[in-house]
């Protein structure tokens, strides 16, 4: 028996995130938003008609990008500019129309601080799960895919006393090409 599937693939990509620094799980969107870059590559690989492997390695600015006057703490104050490496280890269901789950790792490999120092960033690893959906022309695609992180990114103390952590959350849409 024989199976024959769409040959594997390479492709670049590049876009823009629109980023926030979240508590736990969505619990508040205090954070500044802002808008930054990515760029990366990736490979896909077939492993049946429907789904294929599709990881990829990318540069991806992130965290609060807007500096912020002000003089007491909240949310909006924390303007750390962060910079990853990161793999989206994704599958991707579905060829023209398509949707993407899969994990995500990134390595911080740049911070400024760009008002106030709420202390050094936890953790360099970033992990979490990224989801999604795309649209293939002939070799152009166009992707909107949303990443949660798990890992902490700044933890601090409010006012009452209580351990506050932030972690990564943006929203990406990308356009690339597959050679």
């Amino acid at each position: 028996i024989t199976c024959s599937y769409s040959q594997n693939k390479f492709g670049a990509f590049a876009g823009l995130n629109y980023n926030y620094l979240t508590q736990g799980n969505y619990e508040a969107f205090l954070s500044e938003s802002s808008v930054s870059l990515h760029v990366g590559v990736l490979y896909e690989m077939p492993l049946n008609e429907s789904i294929s492997f599709r990881p990829k390695l990318m540069y991806s600015t992130q965290g609060d990008r807007k500096k912020t006057d002000q003089s007491e703490f909240n949310l909006t104050a924390v303007d750390y500019k962060l910079s990853y490496i990161n793999v989206p280890l994704d599958f991707k269901f579905w060829n023209k129309i398509y949707l993407i789950a899969g994990p995500q790792i990134g390595y911080l490999i740049n911070t400024e601080k760009m008002s106030d120092d709420y202390g050094d960033v936890e953790s360099k690893i970033d992990f979490g799960i990224n989801v999604g959906a795309g649209y293939t022309i002939n070799k152009v695609f166009i992707e909107f895919s949303a990443y949660k992180g798990f890992s902490k990114i700044i933890e601090y103390e409010d006012q009452f006393n209580k351990q506050n952590s932030l972690t990564n959350t943006l929203v990406r849409l990308s356009v690339g090409y597959y050679f």
